[in-house]
């Protein structure tokens, strides 16, 4: 039978998750060790023999058990042979001919590991010389150190005098040997405020997220470790150990490296838990935050688009590098159920070797876009391409096809649109102007205005095509796909019809809002009205979002006031416009945008936000922190 206390601490657990409720946090796993007698196995591992830093314990099963509440490690006097024995050895392991003392060390390796939450172990641990109780984590992945080391709780003696450590360790350049942040309590700050501490049980927590791991004892925090500083080296390639998952350690050592001298008067010593709890907040979309994919590594996929296919989203972005503004890789690709865990599919359309390549690499690829073609079954991106060497003169769109939305996308042709062709809502008498660019050097004149609403550009550019920058593809009801783009040097909105196979234009298209300076275009249809957010044009810098709006794509646009409300509204909260998401039942749509970083557009930051609707059924933005789709 459950006893009382147990059975209430039990349901203290599940009515309120201890006190993590406030902050969001939800428990997700838990091992209150109410059961009396072993271990369950399907949870935890036991180490055997001896195990690391010379200790001197032999780990062994029988020193681990479960009673009354708590699970008990005991160190103890054991002497018995040694099995690893190898006379004339010089490993610790095997040149010691008796095992003198045993323990246990229990781990959850293979069958329980976590990224991120909130790790909580309350516990009263020896502190007799020689004992070295442990409350760890390490990841699975690679070799230790690279594959990170948190040490949420050690005990013992540095230079004779008992400390408590708060640490993390990761790799280096050099093979076994780790990078710490380590801080060390004496032990006798917390005697000194209760000199009865060694009696009593304590909760040792780690509060880890994709910024920090904190390390507390009793809500004093011992240590902060930013994870901005804890970059493997060339054995760990670079990455960051505490972005990826990592597995328990519960373990009783003694002597040793650390645990130094042993009272033998102190054995058996027992390390009492109370229990092991860890909580996780619920995953939301969280605007301006760090996101990472399944891996635990840096989402690197800006200025893109979804494509829902069969079930699934499919993620498509710039590869954009820590420093610089050209592309060195080429598109990469995430894959999703859900839109918030995101699973990692490479680059799908690579950067081009071959010298004087139209994509070659050093190029700049922005803005990819994929649309799905039904008739030909056939994957279809658009982007906007510059080529190596010549900034944002050539101002071109290029496409690339695949038989899978994950790739890899053959490239097919890249340059400018519909050369010698006019807009559809050009008048012939505008066709018919002559312009002499020279008249028209000083921008923003009346005279150049009305030079631009005219069509001045749109002439120059007739014989070699239409500039396109940021642009966006959309799908109709009817299965027409069209090319939204910014051109006449950013000053126009153009929309391109594709023909059928979705490869080509077809020569019907339109300029809208000439001389607006409009960029980033995003556009949705809902109850057969058309809507686009648009941004202006301020470089790197957000700037207040343009909402337009149509009841046919290629007829007249009309603009309204700027979607966004609320706080930094007029800012586009920081973003600027890149898609709009129709969810598959069509009644929801998501904004996305990009938080620009100039200094490292690798760090670029998401935005992503529900588009809601007045009771006039116009679209609105408004920021929220964090959310879910419905």
């Amino acid at each position: 039978m459950i006893k009382l206390f147990q059975l209430l601490k039990l349901c203290v657990v599940l009515l309120i998750g201890g006190h993590c409720n406030a902050q969001d946090y939800q428990l997700v796993w838990s091992d209150e060790f109410n059961k009396d007698g072993c271990l369950d196995e399907s949870i935890w591992n036991y180490e055997q023999g001896y195990a690391r830093n010379e200790e001197l314990q032999w780990y062994q099963s029988d020193n681990a058990w479960c009673q009354g509440g708590l699970l008990v490690i005991e160190a103890r006097s054991e002497k018995r042979k040694n099995p690893l024995y190898k006379a004339g050895s010089y490993d610790w392991r095997t040149s010691r001919e008796y095992i003198e003392c045993t323990s246990s060390s229990i781990t959850t390796f293979g069958k329980k590991e976590f990224l991120y939450g909130r790790f909580e172990v309350r516990a009263r641990i020896p502190v007799g010389k020689g004992a070295w109780p442990a409350i760890w984590t390490l990841g699975s992945s690679m070799e230790w150190p690279s594959c990170g080391e948190i040490d949420i709780m050690e005990f013992y003696r540095k230079h004779g005098i008992p400390h408590i450590l708060a640490n993390a360790a990761w790799g280096t350049d050099r093979q076994w040997h780790a990078k710490w942040d380590s801080q060390a309590t004496p032990y006798s700050h917390f005697t000194d405020k209760d000199p009865d501490w060694a009696s009593k049980f304590h909760i040792w927590r780690m509060d880890w997220d994709e910024e920090a791991i904190k390390l507390y004892l009793d809500d004093e925090l011992l240590n902060e470790i930013p994870l901005k500083n804890t970059i493997n080296g060339k054995i760990g390639k670079g990455t960051n150990p505490f972005t990826r998952p990592q597995y328990l350690l519960l373990n009783l050592a003694i002597g040793g490296i650390n645990g130094g001298p042993i009272d033998e008067a102190a054995l058996p010593m027992k390390y009492e838990i109370d229990y092991v709890r860890v909580y996780q907040k619920e995953k939301k979309i969280a605007s301006g935050e760090v996101w990472r994919d399944m891996d635990g590594e840096l989402i690197n996929a800006h200025g893109g688009g979804i494509l829902f296919h069969e079930g699934k989203y499919y993620w498509f972005g710039e590869h954009r590098p820590a420093t610089g503004f050209v592309t060195e890789k080429g598109i990469a690709c995430y894959s999703s159920t859900d839109l918030l865990n995101w699973k990692n599919e490479g680059i799908v359309f690579a950067v081009s070797e071959e010298a004087g390549s139209d994509i070659e690499k050093g190029c700049i690829m922005e803005r990819p876009k994929v649309i799905y073609n039904k008739k030909t079954g056939k994957f279809i991106m658009w982007l906007h391409l510059e080529l190596k060497g010549q900034g944002y003169g050539p101002a071109r769109t290029a496409v690339a096809v695949s038989d899978s939305p994950v790739g890899p996308y053959r490239f097919i042709r890249s340059g400018r649109v519909n050369p010698g062709i006019y807009p559809l809502n050009m008048t012939k008498k505008e066709r018919k102007l002559k312009w002499n660019l020279e008249q028209y050097k000083e921008w923003w004149t009346p005279e150049w205005y009305e030079a631009i609403r005219k069509g001045m550009f749109v002439k120059r550019d007739l014989e070699g095509g239409q500039m396109s920058r940021d642009m966006t593809l959309f799908v109709d009801d009817d299965e027409k796909a069209y090319h939204i783009y910014s051109s006449e040097e950013n000053l126009t909105l153009q929309i391109a019809e594709l023909t059928d196979d979705y490869l080509n234009h077809s020569g019907k298209y339109i300029r809208i809002f000439p001389g607006g300076h409009n960029e980033a275009p995003a556009i949705f249809k809902k109850d057969g009205i058309y809507w686009m957010i648009t941004s202006g044009c301020t470089g790197w810098d957000p700037n207040k979002a343009r909402l337009l709006t149509a009841t046919s794509i290629l007829g007249e646009w009309k603009q309204l006031p700027n979607p966004c409300i609320g706080e930094n509204a007029d800012k586009t909260f920081g973003g600027q416009s890149t898609y709009i998401l129709p969810l598959p039942d069509k009644k929801q749509f998501l904004f996305m945008a990009d938080n620009w970083r100039p200094k490292s557009l690798e760090d670029s930051r998401y935005i992503w936000l529900p588009i809601q609707f007045n009771e006039k059924g116009t679209p609105f933005i408004e920021w929220v922190d964090r959310w879910k789709i419905d």
